[in-house]
């Protein structure tokens, strides 16, 4: 018997802690013969075994009542049977406790678990202590000791929980060697009699006696809470884990995990008692009860999106003249946080860069192991990174191969996002915020819901979509031909060479996502033979649900659908009615001109200019479009029941309803079944979801939506057929309108407003008194309104303005009391700064007096901004290390894009307590939807966050640059080392400064 080793850290895997084995003391079922000494046959034993051998159960805690005789039977028949077994075996004891907490006169069973190793936990040690443990049970004046019960008094013998920590306290010492265990339910705590104030206490003060309970799901959140005591002392989280407690042959069908009311039980740890232990520390992150975490169903179904393996091996006939560097290197990644760690210089970015490199980031031109700049080539100097490869495995087993001296790819899709040291420097210290704002700005865009995305693939393009009837309004020529230009622009991307082949290239990755969906189809389960006519009803009911819900979810498709193209209509009308209203208003004006002309020269101006606008068929539209996407998204708060007409239900929130509906029906159907009827609904139910994902993967051939395999088959075939003369129609398009400028503006404010709705629910998951991030969406005056302005006065004369600097800071004086969102405030404003230049020779101060007013009343130089706040500052007035926190939190904790999050070191300029109040927080929450991979020298965040793995590297210059690295969960005491070691600078430093900080 070995251990499992993972390289990859803590992994979640199938656990079952209290199962009995053939010659447990009471309630043996397994039948088989017996000899004269009470030792159960082979034949027996071997089934047995087998059985937990073939099942995917990993780690077992072997269970026998006030004994641990048949742990020891267990492990002794388990290696000689499979000397190479794989699995892991805790020794489990079980206790009948004094305490009576139930109505029913029930005793409180718990448990003790056992470190396995035998240096430490033996059959000496266990025997001292079964003789330190006395029972109830008394014979003449002495107190029967557990180890020398016999017979009857295996039922009858209990313990009391303070005699049972003696005992272990008294024979172990170290509280690291062992676990206690009490039951949840039937004989457990949570049958206390609730009318019972005594029942209640002593069911407490078993709970603070216990490390863990044995229940079920639905004691999870019970026991995770703080406030579970009737002392309202503060409880620590425990975790709870689902054991098959088998008796029997029959019972062992439990370990499938699909047996009714024995749910499996998952745990990602190590499969050793430290792994163990770190379920107590984080017992809602560690254990899982149910069918498959979900982490791991994301893996499967989204196996293009998880990084499986990193190889870098040197080219064929490389000497090693310019060092070993990298040689047959091959690390192996979590689907969840692993933790890159190392001592300065240990190639740390090294691995970030290169995975980032593989992964075509853009962000290339900020790699820092990987430069390729003039003066800063590092590894790219000649002669070191052509003679090595870089070779990038993804889950679905699709692979990525570069030269470390190539660059990426640009026409391909970017598979993972970086926040290179370099550039989150380079963008916390950026003077203006403008990249800064971009990065938000994008993860802002992932919470706008796809229906109101119109189309369009990024917040600029939503924003310029939004907008573009008030940027029309403002400048009446500027804003139209910027509005086509930027139209004909993106069409003649579409037109080069390039755009085509990075479309092609991001169809290839829908075809491989889509391939590799198909992949995650479970194996085939055969229908099973009918057994009861209850059965037959029960399944064809099931069929009947299944084939509703799918029409609900096809339904629901087509409504969504239905719901983004009428909004996008809705945009146009309103757009079409602005621009309809807007030429009226400008032919108004135009025609009052022409009046006074002909009235001059005695013309007629009606016979000359007439026009009829009229845009009730225009609101008639707006009207019937809103109604029908009234009726889409109102809630009807139907009931729903088995007499519900389903084909009847149409909108968003009752479909929706109707979904849950059918869904809860189908799972209680399912509960009904027997295993094998459940296993082949599961496996059914398995097939039509990834069928609906497929379908939407593809998209519809009619009209697909973004990012689907139609939707890129439809950008080629426009590219081939109708792009040319799309272009030829756009360049040909020129007009503008322009009135109400600050109204306009307005209209700007309003689509940032209601993006700041869409993200505010989540910041406050995470504002604390000390950290509070708002959201402003204001009007803002531009970053170079300064330099403008200065632009068109001269600074060298006689002047309120005269001198650099003074001239500054006189502008900024007048400006201090603008209110950006009151236009009369604004002319004051700038009625102001005219008065100010009046106080002197005005055209001596003034190089062009026509610009600077063009420039002050045309309110060019103000602009509606999405603002964010962090403790009342704007990004302007945020110091580096503010900048960076708020960043990290946005793509930590609100981005949506599921694709891997490489960050190379982002504690640089934050303080500790932020780290581990905010960062932490939001990793935690982060690696539940992606895969992060984290650089860092801080514990704080790779501890805090509870990495699943840890990789320490290090560079062994004086070894001719040879690169090596260790990898291992945070419970690996290997691992642990390096931990403390290079985090926490050495355990005696460690150790130290917890003493100075009186932390005992």
């Amino acid at each position: 018997m070995s251990i499992v080793k993972e390289t990859c850290g803590s992994v979640w895997r199938r656990w079952d802690l209290h199962l009995h084995s053939p010659g447990t003391k009471l309630s043996d079922a397994y039948g088989g013969e017996v000899d004269e000494n009470g030792n159960t046959d082979d034949e027996t034993w071997d089934a047995y075994l087998k059985a937990l051998e073939d099942s995917e159960v990993q780690v077992f805690g072997i269970t026998d009542y006030f004994c641990f005789d048949s742990y020891f039977e267990t492990i002794k028949r388990y290696k000689k049977k499979f000397p190479e077994g794989q699995k892991v075996f805790f020794p489990n004891i079980e206790f009948r406790l004094t305490d009576n907490i139930s109505s029913s006169g029930k005793h409180v069973h718990t448990h003790v678990i056992f470190d396995h190793d035998p240096a430490v936990c033996n059959e000496r040690k266990f025997s001292e202590f079964l003789t330190a443990l006395t029972t109830h049970i008394s014979q003449g004046d002495v107190d029967v000791k557990c180890s020398n019960l016999s017979g009857k008094q295996y039922e009858a013998a209990t313990i009391s929980m303070r005699d049972l920590k003696k005992a272990l306290k008294d024979t172990f010492g170290n509280e690291n060697l062992y676990l206690i265990v009490t039951a949840a339910n039937n004989d457990g705590l949570r049958m206390a009699d609730t009318q019972s104030s005594r029942s209640l206490s002593i069911s407490d003060e078993l709970d603070k006696a216990s490390h863990a309970f044995f229940g079920s799901g639905i004691n999870t959140n019970y026991f995770l809470q703080t406030t579970r005591y009737e002392d309202d002392a503060e409880a620590l989280p425990k975790p709870v884990f689902s054991g098959s407690d088998a008796h029997s042959f029959d019972d062992l069908k439990r370990l499938t995990g699909d047996e009714r009311n024995f749910p499996p039980t998952w745990v990602k740890a190590d499969t050793t008692f430290r792994g163990l232990l770190q379920t107590l520390y984080e017992p809602k992150a560690r254990v899982y009860i149910g069918d498959t975490p979900s982490v791991l169903v994301q893996q499967s179904r989204e196996a293009t999106r998880f990084i499986s393996k990193l190889e870098i091996s040197p080219i064929a006939g490389y000497s090693g003249a310019n060092g070993v560097w990298f040689e047959n290197v091959s690390i192996e990644f979590n689907p969840e946080l692993t933790a890159v760690i190392g001592n300065k210089g240990s190639g740390k970015s090294a691995i970030a860069d290169i995975i980032a490199l593989l992964g075509d980031s853009r962000q290339e031109s900020n790699f820092s192991f990987l430069a390729n700049s003039r003066g800063n080539k590092k590894f790219r100097t000649k002669g070191y990174a052509e003679n090595f490869l870089g070779k990038l495995t993804w889950k679905n087993g699709t692979e990525q191969e570069r030269a470390l001296d190539l660059s990426i790819d640009p026409t391909s899709p970017e598979r993972v996002k970086y926040l290179p040291q370099n550039y989150f420097e380079t963008l916390t210290n950026e003077i203006e915020v403008n990249d800064f704002r971009r990065e938000i700005e994008d993860v802002v865009f992932s919470h706008v819901e796809d229906s109101d995305r119109m189309g369009k693939s990024s917040f600029a393009d939503l924003e310029d979509f939004k907008t573009t009837q008030a940027k029309q309004d403002i400048s009446s020529l500027k804003v139209k031909i910027r509005e086509l230009n930027i139209e004909i622009v993106e069409l003649e991307k579409k037109a080069a060479p390039s755009f085509k082949k990075s479309i092609e290239k991001q169809l290839k990755a829908k075809e491989d996502e889509r391939h590799a969906l198909e992949q995650s189809k479970p194996k085939e389960v055969p229908k099973p033979a009918e057994e009861t006519e209850e059965q037959r009803e029960i399944n064809t009911e099931l069929t009947v649900a299944g084939d509703v819900l799918s029409g609900i979810v096809l339904k629901g498709r087509a409504a969504a659908n239905q719901l983004s193209s009428l909004k996008v209509n809705r945009q146009k009308l309103v757009d079409l009615k602005e621009s309809v209203s807007s030429l009226s208003s400008s032919l108004t004006v135009r025609r009052a001109e022409i009046v006074s002309l002909c009235n001059e020269l005695q013309l007629d101006a009606d016979n000359i200019f007439k026009y009829n606008i009229d845009t009730s068929s225009i609101d008639k539209k707006i009207s019937d479009v809103s109604q029908e996407i009234g009726a889409l998204v109102k809630d009807n708060n139907l009931t729903i029941d088995e007499k519900t007409d389903f084909q009847k239900i149409s909108s968003i929130p009752d479909l929706h309803a109707a979904h849950k509906f059918v869904e809860t029906k189908i799972k209680a159907l399912k509960e009904t079944l027997s295993a094998p009827h459940r296993k082949y609904q599961t496996y059914v139910q398995s097939v039509k979801e990834i069928s609906a994902k497929l379908q939407e993967l593809k998209g519809d051939p009619a009209s697909p939506q973004l990012g689907t395999i139609n939707y890129f088959k439809a950008q080629l075939s426009e590219i081939e057929n109708v792009l040319t003369q799309k272009i030829k129609d756009k360049v040909a398009e020129r007009e503008t309108l322009s009135k109400g400028i600050f109204e306009a503006k307005t209209k700007v404010r309003s689509f940032y407003e209601g993006l700041k709705k869409r993200v505010e629910t989540r910041l406050a998951d995470i504002n604390t008194d000390e950290f509070t991030v708002t959201i402003d969406a204001s009007f803002v005056p531009t970053g170079g309104f300064e330099e403008t302005f200065f632009h068109f006065v001269n600074q060298a004369v006689v002047g309120e303005f005269r001198g650099t600097e003074a001239g500054r800071k006189k502008l900024q004086s007048i400006m201090a009391d603008v209110n950006w969102n009151d236009a009369d405030s604004i002319l004051v404003f700038i009625n102001e700064v005219i008065e100010t230049l009046k106080k002197h020779p005005f055209e001596a101060q003034v190089k062009n007096i026509k610009e600077l007013y063009d420039f002050l009343f045309s309110f060019e130089f103000f602009d509606a901004k999405y603002e964010l706040r962090l403790g009342g500052k704007n990004l302007n007035q945020l110091s580096p290390g503010e900048k960076g926190l708020l960043l990290l939190v946005f793509y930590l904790h609100l981005d949506k894009e599921k694709t891997p999050l490489i960050i190379d070191q982002p504690e640089d300029n934050l303080d500790n307590d932020s780290i581990f109040s905010v960062l932490a927080t939001c990793i935690r929450e982060a690696k539940k939807s992606r895969q992060v991979i984290l650089v860092t020298h801080n514990p704080n965040l790779a501890v805090g966050a509870d990495a699943e793995q840890i990789l320490f590297v290090k560079l062994e210059k004086h070894k001719n640059y040879k690169f090596l690295y260790e990898s291992g969960a945070i419970e690996n005491p290997k691992t642990n080392g390096h931990i403390v070691k290079v985090l926490e600078g050495s355990r005696p430093a460690f150790v130290q400064r917890r003493l100075k900080y009186h932390i005992r």
